[in-house]
């Protein structure tokens, strides 16, 4: 593994009080930014309802959009600060063990995932997948959505393949002990999505699946390009491609998915074996190899 010079000046081995107080700190943003949504749900009239369905249908789904992402949005923009300030890290040492960040791994992990996503969509397509395009709605969607999921998906990495990566790192010893801790930790914290009340708890199958996929992208290619790209491809086909009434993105998409919720082998086959090929073209673009996880010291 090879390790930058400026990454080797950054100090790696921190108090838990520390690494504590980061995780205080980002968690105090997320509040912050949840509080706009709430009170503009808690000023609706009449009874309560789903959150994500009622904001949509008052306030328009792009709107609602925003409000829904904008904790994630802050905790990125403040995930720099923070950790530069309680731990010494530079904006480099938070995405990467480079000497600098690899902005084309970003885009080909983005380009190779959202591909596979059109080919997985046009396979189970059906004539309960309604055309939906709206040519005002959707042309500022594109722009609204990709700067905002960029962030977002970005932010997630950041707290999970960087921060809580780094914490299990230190504190288990081993790098696939903390992979496994990351993407454990990381479903669970999506059993508040919608997608989760409606498939019930074999959607945690597909979360904690996902984040121990992302999290071996981070560990085997040293840093979060990868991950970060992927992840945003994955929820910009969500928010702009397809989208139905019972998941997490409530937006103007091209298409309504109005499948009652399911996650068959179907699914399964074409999620995970999806995965399995973009691993596949990662490892021979970027001759990838297993010792690199295993000298994972950072």
């Amino acid at each position: 593994m090879v390790i930058s010079e400026q990454n080797k000046s950054i100090k790696t081995d921190q108090p838990m009080l520390r690494y504590l107080g980061v995780l205080a700190l980002i968690c105090l943003v997320y509040i912050i930014g949840n509080l706009p949504a709430a009170l503009l749900y808690a000023l609706l009239p009449g009874p309560s309802s789903d959150l994500v369905l009622a904001l949509g249908e008052a306030y328009g789904h792009s709107l609602s959009f925003v409000l829904l992402m904008l904790p994630w949005v802050l905790v990125c923009l403040s995930f720099f600060p923070i950790t530069k300030l309680l731990l010494g890290w530079s904006f480099t040492f938070g995405i990467t063990n480079r000497s600098k960040v690899d902005w084309n791994r970003i885009l080909f992990g983005f380009g190779v995932w959202f591909v596979i996503s059109i080919g997985s969509f046009l396979l189970t397509k059906n004539e309960h997948v309604l055309y939906n395009f709206n040519f005002e709605k959707f042309i500022p969607l594109v722009f609204v959505a990709s700067i905002i999921l960029l962030l977002q998906c970005a932010a997630e990495e950041l707290v999970f393949r960087s921060l809580l990566y780094r914490i299990g790192l230190q504190f288990l010893g081993n790098a696939w002990l903390s992979v496994i801790f990351t993407g454990v930790v990381f479903g669970l914290l999506h059993g508040s999505n919608p997608e989760v009340q409606a498939l019930g708890s074999i959607a945690f199958v597909f979360y904690i699946g996902t984040g121990i996929f992302l999290g071996l992208l981070r560990a085997i290619d040293n840093g979060l390009e990868l991950s970060i790209g992927f992840h945003f491809a994955n929820n910009l086909f969500a928010a702009l491609i397809v989208t139905s009434n019972w998941q997490v993105f409530q937006t103007d998409a091209l298409f309504l998915d109005t499948n009652p919720p399911s996650f068959d082998w179907t699914d399964f086959i074409l999620l995970f074996g999806g995965q399995l090929a973009f691993f596949a073209i990662c490892w021979y673009r970027y001759k990838w190899n297993f010792q690199t996880i295993n000298s994972t010291k950072f």
